[in-house]
């Protein structure tokens, strides 16, 4: 599962995007503007694929505040989805060559 320790400090994702995985879900988190709103927005998808290359009608997201405490909330939110179809999560893993 994804600890708090796992994703980075708020001062990385003003600079750049984070991208990882758990056994088959992909993630891909970043700091983004809506409207007068700074957030983070945080992307599951399947494997094996890149966020680039992965069709945009199997992505699901989510926002939070941009502030260190998200950091804990998003790491929970990965977990949940993750864990209401693991299996689903898991066949997509097995495509990899090298299994996570």
């Amino acid at each position: 599962m994804i600890k708090c320790s796992d994703l980075f400090h708020l001062s990385f994702y003003k600079k750049s995007a984070y991208t990882g995985s758990i056994r088959g879900m992909r993630f891909y988190i970043e700091k983004a503007q809506e409207n007068d709103d700074v957030l983070f927005r945080v992307w599951i998808f399947p494997g094996p694929f890149c966020f680039e290359k992965t069709a945009d009608d199997v992505k699901q997201s989510k926002t939070f505040p941009f502030c260190e405490e998200s950091i804990a909330a998003i790491a929970d939110w990965l977990n949940e989805q993750y864990m209401q179809s693991p299996s689903d999560w898991q066949q997509h893993q097995s495509l990899l060559p090298d299994s996570e």
